[in-house]
């Protein structure tokens, strides 16, 4: 029993010794995993792939060739991070070499999944042919590669692995490429993933396409339709006063329609503004609380506008002040709308210590649940007219400039939108 201790003591150096790289490649293998798990974007996984079988291997070079229209592969990521061709190798950055589609390795590949050694190259002689054999070690020797591992999406090969040897200049192990076979199953899975989501993402992008092209479509139409119809009906009714007078203000309401429905998704396309200014919060809402006032007086509504804050202090943002101006506009208007033309708007500015949040409800018929969820995306509307644009374009301003919106409403009691900022670093004035 004495000798218990020195026993498990030579035990523990024997596995550190002879089974540690194994227990690095299984952590090797949980980290290849999670950063394959974690993307869709095709450039990452290649880095994760090459970078991880170059150092955990200690290779000389490795070389991920992905698969092209033409048929052929070309480079899509390699180690060491330069190419450069000597002595019949590529190495260093010059030209990146492409295994065309007649290549030797690609076409073995196309009728047999195995991995290729090169070094074993001898036992597939019978089945390939002297000719084969000799390409496939040639182009081995382009890359001073020594396997080549493949990659399939639904049997297809999408991925091409070719890796150097050690920079010891040992074999590699069984365990080198138990790796190399696990990394490719890995690889592919990954490829796939992110093949899929891609698709996902064409597919809803051509969706919104489609919806905004059949919206805008909807709502140009209606102005055209009349405008198109006055003016057919000029040549004959021209000496008609009253004709001629209403033909002018429909045209002129006409095309500023046309005009604001392109503002509209112009600004909600547009990047962000490089525009810097020094924003009074309190002069901005009254500036356009005063806007909108003028024109529910003018169009004879009656809207009581509740204003419930007190100008004892200045408080200032930096930003884009007719962008911001804009996007407190679309939610007063939306309001004003939401009301039918009778109501209360009510509008508070709350300063918050590093931020300031600006609340402006109505007492409109409130928004349904199951529609919570689509108020701030594009071309989602129930009004009768406008596309859908107003709220998404206050979302995306308001993100723009560091802040945040939020929505909360009740049927039949109204809706309060509550708009934050952050505070520059003057904050609040006295």
């Amino acid at each position: 029993m004495r000798f218990n201790p020195s026993r498990h003591r030579v035990k523990r150096l024997i596995d550190r010794v002879f089974y540690k790289k194994t227990f690095d490649y299984y952590d090797t293998i949980s980290k290849v995993s999670h950063g394959l798990a974690s993307t869709f974007d095709c450039e990452k996984i290649y880095s994760v792939v090459c970078t991880t079988l170059f150092s955990t291997l200690d290779l000389r070079g490795c070389y991920l060739f992905a698969a092209s229209r033409d048929g052929s592969f070309k480079i899509v990521y390699h180690k060491p991070s330069k190419l450069k061709k000597t002595e019949g190798q590529y190495s260093s950055k010059d030209e990146l070499p492409v295994l065309e589609a007649g290549s030797a390795i690609v076409h073995y590949f196309q009728d047999d999944n195995d991995i290729l050694i090169r070094d074993d190259l001898a036992l597939i002689k019978e089945k390939c042919g002297h000719r084969t054999i000799e390409n496939i070690r040639d182009e081995f020797d382009r890359f001073g590669g020594k396997v080549a591992v493949p990659v399939y999406d639904n049997h297809e090969l999408v991925l091409l692995i070719i890796a150097g040897g050690k920079k010891s200049g040992n074999a590699l192990s069984d365990e080198d490429f138990k790796l190399l076979i696990t990394v490719s199953h890995q690889s592919a899975v990954a490829i796939k993933n992110a093949k899929l989501y891609k698709e996902k993402l064409e597919a809803e992008r051509l969706a919104s396409i489609g919806m905004m092209s059949a919206t805008f479509a909807h709502e140009i139409r209606n102005p055209l339709t009349s405008l198109k119809t006055f003016a057919q009906l000029m040549p004959e009714k021209y000496n008609d006063v009253e004709f001629r007078n209403t033909f002018s203000k429909i045209v002129v309401d006409d095309i500023d329609r046309i005009n604001g429905l392109i503002k509209d998704l112009l600004d909600y396309s547009t990047n962000k503004s490089q525009c810097v200014d020094r924003v009074n919060i309190y002069s901005l809402v009254d500036e356009t609380i005063e806007y909108v006032r003028g024109k529910l007086d003018m169009d004879r509504r009656t809207i009581q506008v509740e204003k419930k804050y007190e100008k004892d202090a200045e408080i200032n943002t930096y930003g884009d002040i007719k962008k911001l101006r804009q996007a407190i506009f679309n939610i007063v208007n939306n309001g004003c709308q939401a009301m039918n033309g009778h109501g209360v708007l009510t509008v508070k500015i709350r300063p918050n210590g590093h931020d300031v949040s600006i609340d402006i409800s109505d007492t409109g018929e409130g928004i349904p649940p199951a529609h919570m969820d689509d108020i701030f995306s594009p071309f989602v509307t129930s009004k009768e007219m406008g596309i859908g644009l107003g709220l998404a374009i206050s979302k995306k301003i308001i993100d723009d400039h560091g802040g945040a919106i939020k929505v909360q409403s009740r049927l039949s009691e109204g809706t309060t939108f509550t708009v934050s900022l952050p505070l520059n670093d003057m904050g609040v004035v006295q």
